[in-house]
């Protein structure tokens, strides 16, 4: 089970492993049960003290499950990354975590699994976090999926001024809102109002820091020079498919560039190649 919260500023995987510990743990019961798989093993950063305490007490006497404390870096809630660090397995390029043995569940899926059992409910719900330096009232909320946007930074006090950002998902791979009125989907694990962004793209400097962030272990700055060109056979050769989107590339990058956006470009044109 996938505890690391998968970005800064979020904490709905937090807040749920705290107050629905008995939903997680019947709901790996039955993945474990679905799947037939061996062990359990809850992975959380070594930063939620209290959600470790919580879990390692829940599976203390379930011989088939275990709380893995891993140190808090990002991006190591992606799936690939993390059965490297607790299995010590790598998954092959263009594989899948069953083609070594693994299978990752985020702890919301779980709570979700657990609800439609023993509640008979469907996944009409789930708990997500408003927050960032421009709301007023900051907090974890449980939603209804479907609300708007608008209606949630409503509740939470609306925004501290109006020179704000606002993104769907964390401060990394969230993506910019152009209106608030817009649905809650059920991977909206929050929404963030922020600082807009005024930085300016600058021509590459091949630094390298892009290459020495990627956890992946890609050349990002390629995938830029590849989309311009639209080079989409090169960038399928140097494994684009393989990227998490995880903005580490872009997030370090001394000239600002968006690759990210070079990066959507040429898996959405690999797609489509014969």
């Amino acid at each position: 089970l996938n505890g690391c919260e998968c970005e800064p500023y979020l904490t709905a995987d937090h807040k749920v492993l705290l107050e629905f510990a008995d939903d997680i743990i019947f709901g790996l019961k039955a993945i474990l049960k679905t799947t037939g798989a061996g062990k359990g093993i809850i992975v959380i950063e070594d930063n939620k003290q209290d959600a470790i305490e919580l879990m390692q007490e829940k599976v203390a006497d379930i011989g088939n499950m275990e709380v893995f404390v891993a140190r808090t870096k990002y991006p190591q809630g992606a799936e690939k990354t993390l059965i490297k660090r607790v299995m010590g397995r790598k998954v092959p390029s263009g594989g899948l975590p069953a083609d070594v043995g693994v299978i990752v569940d985020n702890i919301s899926t779980v709570k979700a699994i657990s609800d439609a059992i023993q509640k008979g409910m469907p996944l009409i719900e789930r708990v997500t976090t408003i927050t960032g330096e421009k709301i007023k009232n900051p907090g974890n909320f449980i939603i209804k999926i479907g609300t708007s946007v608008r209606d949630l930074i409503d509740y939470c006090g609306g925004f501290t001024d109006d020179d704000v950002l606002v993104k769907m998902g964390g401060p990394m791979m969230g993506f910019p809102l152009n209106t608030l009125d817009v649905p809650m989907m059920k991977g909206s694990n929050g929404i963030i109002a922020i600082d807009t962004d005024e930085t300016k793209e600058q021509p590459c400097i091949k630094c390298g820091r892009c290459v020495d962030v990627c956890p992946m272990e890609l050349s990002p700055l390629y995938f830029v020079k590849y989309a311009k060109e639209e080079n989409w056979q090169g960038m399928k050769d140097m494994s684009v498919m393989d990227c998490v989107e995880c903005r580490g590339c872009q997030y370090i990058c001394s000239s600002k560039i968006p690759i990210i956006n070079s990066i959507k470009a040429g898996k959405n044109a690999v797609r489509g190649m014969k």
